[in-house]
């Protein structure tokens, strides 16, 4: 049986995993990624760190396969996006700090392009203008230190995101995939593998900076053997929301997911449509691959994994995250609403300056139910995202698939089908979809399966939850809700001028 090596490399971990033909997951190993927080605005990454502990895991899982005498028949690579770095053109060394995906620190940049380039944006990347633009954070780079725009002017310098930066350590390749090229903010979307010239111009980012786009199952180089300790082809390379949503065998249009990580990301295929206008949503290319294209609507918000985190670590409201079913389980919901935005709105508000709220506490309020409705107000969040994706394109979801850490909270997934009022299934190795879904990428491109209904022939559901909420309690819920979110907006805007 021929297997497949996946590096997954995440916000908060890098993980490798070897996936078998038939879908098994033979090993895996698996490093903690450092995520640093220098002011309220800034969230920020090491990118040395992450290329040596994703050299680090992969090579792990290699050694025990060439232990186990397994046949290794390629390498494929998913990873989170729009976390941007600067490198050396040569050595492909670093020189900057790496701005997360999560970082604020470019929001009063939109707030002054807006009103000029907002639609403009939008209507070439179908990406909404937001903090999380790569172009915007090259801006910043440059802006920030000379040194950095001179050796930018001269060709000395290159663009990294999370998949270009492993791709030139692996291989010595400046390259992306479209999937994660269409999350820049930066990509011309109708010309699928250029960038927009007229937008990194204005900016004064030299393209020249930017990597090659190929499709995502076009081939990516191969490993050097003085780095990874093996030569193997790189055959695909997915971002990580859309290699999900392939994951769960999304083939058709009208077919969807939310992958619950960090935060939590609905996306939803759409074909090859192309959506001119776009209220809060973006529109991405979900796959360039042989045996077909499609694009995908997408809406995310950034704290849900990160909730609960927020809860064990600052708040010390829950002990583990594996407690978040029994602790929401020993109260009744008591009228309590959080909205737990503590690093601004992503779709479908984009608000960076909206901040966490709670209503309706009492002297009665207990730790439980502030966790309760925590975890309530994340299912609330995902409810949004698919309701207005469903609202823009005219299409009804039939279910909604779930994966990621925090699709194990069975309170969480039948919240959101109380709230969605549609089924909510988890797959099974709800944790592994993302993986899996580069590995079916992969292994179509190396002829491994002849269609992606062959490689999704292992799929299968390990829990359904229907939606057992009264229409009138679901009305009300979401109408509070609905309240809640309004009076959050733009809050930091109103302690600024108090």
């Amino acid at each position: 049986m021929r297997h497949i090596a996946v590096l997954d490399e995440g916000t908060t971990s890098t993980r490798a995993v070897l996936i078998g033909e038939d879908g098994s997951i033979v090993t895996e190993q698996q490093e903690k990624v450092s995520v640093f927080t220098p002011s309220a605005a800034k969230v920020e990454q090491d990118a040395k760190e992450i290329i040596e502990r994703s050299i680090k895991v992969l090579k792990g899982i290699l050694d025990c396969a060439t232990e186990k005498h397994l046949d290794v028949d390629c390498i494929a690579v998913t990873n989170q996006r729009t976390n941007t770095t600067i490198m050396d053109r040569a050595t492909g060394d670093p020189v900057a700090p790496t701005i997360g995906w999560q970082d604020g620190r470019c929001q009063e940049r939109v707030d002054q392009l807006g009103p000029e380039w907002g639609s403009k944006v939008f209507g070439t990347t179908n990406v909404n203008l937001a903090a999380a633009s790569v172009a915007l954070h090259a801006e910043w780079f440059l802006n920030s230190d000379p040194e950095l725009r001179r050796r930018a002017e001269a060709g000395e310098l290159i663009l990294g995101v999370a998949d270009t930066v492993v791709l030139k350590a692996l291989t010595g390749e400046h390259l992306t995939s479209t999937s994660n090229a269409s999350a820049t903010g930066s990509n011309d979307f109708r010309a699928e593998t250029q960038w927009w010239g007229e937008w990194l111009d204005f900016l004064g980012v030299p393209v020249s900076m930017y990597p090659e786009i190929r499709y995502d199952d076009a081939g990516f180089g191969v490993t050097k053997g003085d780095v990874l300790g093996y030569e193997l082809p790189i055959a695909a390379v997915m971002a990580d929301q859309q290699a999900a949503l392939f994951g769960h065998a999304a083939f058709q249009p009208g077919t969807g997911k939310c992958t619950h990580g960090t935060g939590s990301f609905v996306d939803f295929n759409i074909g090859e449509r192309v959506l001119e206008t776009s209220v809060g949503l973006d529109n991405r290319i979900a796959w360039r691959i042989g045996s077909g294209k499609a694009n995908c609507m997408e809406g995310g918000t950034w704290v849900s994994g990160s909730a609960i985190e927020w809860l064990i670590d600052d708040m010390k409201m829950l002990k583990a995250a594996k407690d978040v079913d029994a602790v929401c389980r020993s109260v009744t919901p008591s009228g309590l609403i959080v909205v737990p935005v503590l690093a601004g709105f992503a779709s479908p508000y984009w608000d960076g300056t909206a901040r966490g709220t709670a209503f309706g506490l009492s002297r009665h309020t207990s730790e439980a139910d502030f966790v309760e409705a925590t975890v309530t107000g994340v299912a609330h969040t995902v409810v949004d995202l698919l309701t207005a994706i469903m609202n823009q394109t005219g299409t009804l979801a039939a279910s909604l698939a779930v994966d990621g850490g925090l699709a194990r909270s069975d309170y969480l997934q039948q919240m959101t089908a109380d709230l969605l009022g549609v089924p909510v299934e988890r797959t099974a190795n709800a944790g592994y979809v993302t993986a899996v879904g580069t590995a079916w990428i992969a292994g179509l491109a190396r002829g491994i399966y002849a269609s992606p209904e062959e490689a999704a022939a292992s799929r299968s559901i390990e829990a359904r939850f229907e939606p057992q909420m009264s229409d009138a309690e679901r009305q009300s819920r979401r109408d509070a809700w609905q309240d809640a979110v309004q009076r959050s907006l733009k809050w930091h805007d109103r302690l600024e001028k108090a």
